[in-house]
């Protein structure tokens, strides 16, 4: 495997997604924009740029796999529809 990262095959925008633990039995998936201060370095720094969604999901469904097959398909739902939205590709 190459040494080099294929940082130059990324978009300079993104989303990242978080995991944090509410404390009452949920946990909640946090959706941010993230933008590349410098697309083409080799070692990328992303920024923080816009805060997007989040959702609240019971521990257990997530922790085996257990969320319903509509909540997966709207999470993939989310993530692909923002990345079309900060692309530009969104009519």
């Amino acid at each position: 495997m190459s040494q080099d990262t294929d940082s130059n095959h990324r978009a300079k925008e993104g989303i990242v997604i978080c995991l944090r633990d509410l404390g009452d039995g949920r946990s909640r998936l946090i959706f941010d924009d993230v933008v590349a201060d410098d697309p083409t370095a080799r070692d990328r720094i992303w920024r923080h740029k816009v805060f997007f969604t989040h959702n609240a999901y019971p521990n257990n469904a997530l922790d085996h796999m257990e969320l319903s097959d509509q909540q997966f398909q709207e999470i993939g739902e989310a993530v692909v529809a923002r990345l079309l939205a900060i692309n530009n590709r969104v009519k």
